[in-house]
């Protein structure tokens, strides 16, 4: 496993952020499938389970930092950082932020703000590697989604067209 990053506590237990390690692109496919199919089941239009494969997690883990939220040994939450982003960002892509990716929380385990654990962590974690700046992106016609990153203090910039699919970038600055 890999080394401890993080450690919460809720009244679910505790919980450990860990870097992935390579033997875990299983457990990555399995969450990021399961969050896919939800969303399906509910019918947002956000990730579709054909869009992640084991070679498209190894991709993950070549290119990206990546963190895996364990609780005992169970795989509940994962995201992914990376330096550049240019596919979302374009002309503003800035290898002076950290760019946060594949936001997920179990379902059931939904509710315990561990997705804001990981945000908050991941802020850190980028200061710690003097970024000067937090940025994401989330689809337009999710509100409720959007809301979420507005709380954790994240600012719209600017709605962008991926092609018929339209997502809003975010951004929070580390210096005032």
């Amino acid at each position: 496993m890999g080394h401890t990053a993080a450690t919460f506590s809720t009244e679910q237990g505790l919980f450990e952020l860990k870097v992935a390690e390579a033997e875990q692109a299983g457990e990555m496919l399995s969450l990021l499938k399961e969050a896919a199919e939800v969303m399906e089941q509910q019918g947002r239009k956000q990730w579709s389970p054909s869009l992640f494969s084991l070679d498209f997690m190894e991709q993950y883990l070549a290119e990206r930092e990546v963190f895996i939220l364990w609780h005992e040994d169970m795989a509940v939450g994962m995201f992914t950082l990376q330096y550049e982003d240019p596919a979302y960002w374009g002309e503003r892509d800035d290898s002076a932020y950290g760019y946060l990716h594949r936001l997920t929380v179990r379902a059931s385990y939904r509710g315990l703000e561990l997705g804001k654990k990981m945000i908050s962590f991941a802020e850190s974690f980028l200061l710690s590697k003097g970024k000067q700046g937090f940025r994401l992106d989330c689809v337009s016609h999710l509100p409720t989604l959007n809301q979420f990153y507005q709380r954790q203090g994240f600012k719209f910039v600017a709605e962008q067209d991926m092609g018929g699919r339209f997502v809003n970038l975010y951004e929070k600055s580390f210096i005032s």
